[in-house]
């Protein structure tokens, strides 16, 4: 059954809800580099962002992208030890049979996230993603792309999918991450309540239909 609409998924605290993680290796880095660890308005104002735009903010300014570089890979191997040491890890609430139910009425399935190639080819051997998600549908920061909350890789990746953003819907748990998708014209949006999330921020955002704690509350 052919369909024009589509479903994008963020990554990071949407499909896998690793918000705890993620902060455990921001807190690693900035205690070292700054000599304190991130708060949490600082937290929820920097999630969805790529490293590119978090680590020059850890220095209060500009940064010399060698030192960004250096400093990106560094987080990145704190973060998958820690999400490994946790192993098995599993995908969100009822995330798998959203997919197969999409799948089985030909609705594509896309993913537009700040994380770098190298952790989603972590997260693909995890998750055994090739079952739901082709390649071409994977869209991850290339480190030249704007990142969130500009509307590039929402742009690119409804480029991808060959679908207009009007009939694309979007799941997201960030502010950034909303405000992207907004602004490139994608207008059903659904904020995700994984631990961490700043959901009093994000359910009350224009063009958010509603708040998910597992994707069974969602209906095709």
């Amino acid at each position: 059954m052919k369909t024009d609409k589509a479903l994008i998924f963020d990554f990071n605290g949407t499909l896998f809800w690793d918000t705890s993680y993620n902060r455990e290796a921001w807190d690693f880095i900035a205690l070292k580099y700054r000599g304190k660890i991130f708060s949490d308005a600082e937290m929820h104002m920097l999630n969805g962002r790529t490293n590119i735009e978090t680590i020059p903010y850890l220095f209060g300014g500009f940064c010399d992208q060698e030192i960004v570089n250096r400093i990106s890979r560094e987080k990145e191997d704190v973060y998958r030890a820690i999400c490994e040491k946790q192993a098995p890890l599993s995908l969100a609430p009822g995330a798998e049979t959203l997919f197969k139910e999409a799948m089985q009425q030909g609705i594509p399935l896309a993913i537009a996230t700040s994380a770098c190639p190298d952790n989603m080819d972590a997260y693909k051997k995890w998750f055994a993603l090739s079952r739901y998600f082709d390649d071409e549908y994977i869209i991850t920061d290339n480190g030249i792309r704007k990142g969130k909350p500009e509307p590039d890789i929402y742009l690119d990746t409804c480029k991808a999918l060959n679908r207009e953003p009007s009939t694309c819907i979007v799941f997201e748990d960030t502010r950034s991450g909303i405000l992207s998708a907004t602004k490139a014209g994608i207008r059903e949006i659904y904020a995700i309540a994984s631990n961490g999330a700043d959901i009093q921020t994000t359910k009350a955002m224009e063009h958010v239909h509603g708040l998910l704690s597992d994707f069974r509350q969602f209906s095709l």
